[in-house]
């Protein structure tokens, strides 16, 4: 190009002279131009896919933050539906069109992440970050973290051995909320000690648990003691989970949901788990709500119309239903849920096997992973996995952060994320549901749900060999 336009140079008349310099200025300009011109495009771009909830967004609250510091990185955040995020990884990753960098998904997505190859094992791309930045490993919850982020090395014939395959961008639970008008009223405490000899007090057991729901209900003042979720979509499953594990029972005999094999034993038609079942069934007199429709949102909503005393809700759901342009709505109060033992979910950012632009999406990760960052996000409304967050003065102040902390300190392996998870999570749905419309008993269900169970893994197992 420049030579051909100083050949043009060399034949103009003295009369253009003054055209030489406009030449140069336009050669200028179009080879900066073609150089820089499409400075968009040159950059990593990282496009993140997750669900449309609190963690996402508070990310997304960030992004700019990021990319004035590493202004050589375009972040592209994909909130979606829990549907359509579930659909459009699995769609990605089956068929490699590369199109998110990093997908941020559930422990029960684990198993046919890695089975399948489509993610990164984390350590080849961490050797690249310096070890002054990884620090913050030593600060997650151990459990919550081997629930979401590590896998069974299957290129080891030890099954025990686990390769590291994602950060957890969220450790959720499940926390006891209560109404604190209702258990601080001067006319209920005076009423229940009447009948039970005892202050009235948030439940600590499962037997008090009912106890306190039985004496809120009145159903002629339309006041109930308890909202339960009996809606499809896993949110039986999800709820029930806390009764079965927090009376001493468990769906298979393992240490992690991801584990298990065709010879693993269900353990669903047990004296726990019946007890689970019965202790269940008999909150049905004083639910709130139409039950067979109520999920996670329908059961706030019936919490903040102020007339039901309690509900198991999801950690990750409270923040947008108590923050206000103040503060936060100091109607409820937060604890554990009752007896010694605590839900782990949530979920990790899992590095795209297809994407090119693995290394810079495993810094950003590392960058998001930064106490500092996370104790900002835990402000916004993530529930992180660090436990120095819960340290914090700001985070202090939400009202349910130390429930919250306390639970993932004593959370366990209670949810599948095998390659049965789903499969599970359908037939304790469909068995506690017949239970709870009483087409079965608590013994009848637990029996065929087990049944089930077993006879469905074999099948799914011998698929995967």
């Amino acid at each position: 190009m420049v030579t051909f336009l100083q050949s043009i140079l060399l034949v103009l008349p003295n009369k253009f002279k003054e055209m030489k310099y406009i030449l140069y200025l336009f050669l200028a300009i179009t080879i900066v131009g073609c150089k820089y011109g499409n400075k968009d495009t040159a950059k990593h771009e990282i496009t993140i896919l997750g669900e449309n909830a609190a963690t996402i967004q508070a990310m997304m609250s960030f992004e700019k933050d990021f990319e004035k510091r590493y202004p050589e990185v375009d972040l592209v955040f994909k909130p979606n539906s829990y549907d359509d995020a579930f659909t459009k990884a699995n769609q990605d990753f089956a068929n490699g069109t590369g199109l998110y960098d990093i997908v941020m998904q559930y422990n029960f997505s684990l198993s046919s992440f890695v089975r399948n190859d489509y993610i990164y094992n984390m350590e080849p791309l961490l050797k690249n970050i310096p070890d002054s930045l990884k620090t913050f490993e030593k600060d997650i919850f151990p459990n919550a973290w081997k629930e979401v982020g590590f896998y069974t090395d299957l290129a080891k014939k030890d099954k025990s051995s686990m390769i590291k395959v994602g950060y957890p961008w969220a450790s959720n639970t499940m926390l006891l909320m209560y109404n604190k008008s209702m258990f601080e009223d001067s006319a209920n405490k005076t009423r229940y000690k009447k009948k039970y000899k005892e202050d009235l007090s948030i439940p600590v057991d499962w037997d008090h648990f009912i106890k306190v729901a039985d004496f809120f209900t009145d159903k002629n003042k339309k006041k109930y003691g308890i909202c339960l979720q009996g809606a499809d979509g896993g949110w039986v499953y999800f709820e029930w989970m806390n009764f079965l594990f927090g009376l001493g029972g468990k769906t298979m005999d393992k240490q992690y949901g991801w584990q298990g094999d065709e010879n693993t034993k269900v353990l669903l038609n047990s004296p726990e788990a019946l007890h689970a079942a019965k202790l269940y069934k008999s909150l049905k007199p004083f639910n709130a709500g139409g039950y067979f429709n109520v999920e996670q949102s329908e059961q706030i909503k019936i919490m903040l119309e102020g007339n039901t005393a309690m509900a198991i809700v999801w950690s990750d759901l409270i923040y947008y239903s108590i923050k206000t342009k103040e503060g936060f709505n100091n109607t409820f109060g937060f604890s554990p849920v009752p007896g010694n033992t605590s839900v782990l979910a949530g979920g990790a950012f899992f590095i795209n096997k297809k994407s090119k632009e693995s290394q810079e999406a495993m810094r950003y990760i590392v960058d998001i992973m930064q106490p500092k960052m996370q104790i900002e996000l835990a402000k916004k409304g993530l529930c992180s996995s660090l436990r120095t967050v819960y340290d914090d003065a700001e985070v202090k102040k939400i009202p349910y952060s130390d429930a919250l902390r306390k639970s993932l300190e004593r959370g366990t392996y209670t949810y599948e994320a095998g390659p049965d998870a789903t499969m599970i999570s359908e037939k304790v749905t469909t068995y506690i549901q017949k239970m709870w419309n009483d087409e079965l008993t608590p013994e009848e269900a637990l029996s065929r749900m087990q049944n089930e169970i077993e006879k469905e893994r074999k099948l799914i197992f011998s698929k995967i060999k």
